[in-house]
């Protein structure tokens, strides 16, 4: 496991960064999409290695969610959510849809 709910959500971009997970992705139009490039994938082309949910310090309403996803390409990246109230179900409902990466 790369990420903790310990960590605030900046530590756990930075871990999963250290473990190659590098590129920052968004989501739009059903496809995950590379904020750095033309790349754009859809649900067949990638898999989700792991996620965790953070909740803010000052306010527990302030939840998010990082993902962190692997393309077919070789490409590792990461893509944060709002949770709760605030979520993007659209968004979290595709990543969670995706398959899983399985533990050996």
């Amino acid at each position: 496991m790369i990420l903790s709910q310990s960590n605030t959500l900046t530590q756990d971009i930075e871990a999963a960064k250290k473990e190659g997970f590098a590129t920052a992705f968004y989501f739009r139009d059903e496809k995950i999409h590379c904020r750095n490039s033309s790349k754009k994938y859809g649900k067949d082309e990638c898999i989700l290695v792991e996620y965790c949910r953070h909740a803010g310090m000052n306010d527990p309403g302030d939840e998010s969610i990082l993902f962190l996803i692997e393309c077919t390409d070789g490409v590792k990246g990461y893509l944060t959510s709002g949770y709760g109230i605030y979520a993007d179900t659209d968004t979290v409902d595709f990543i969670l849809s995706l398959k899983r990466q399985t533990k050996i």
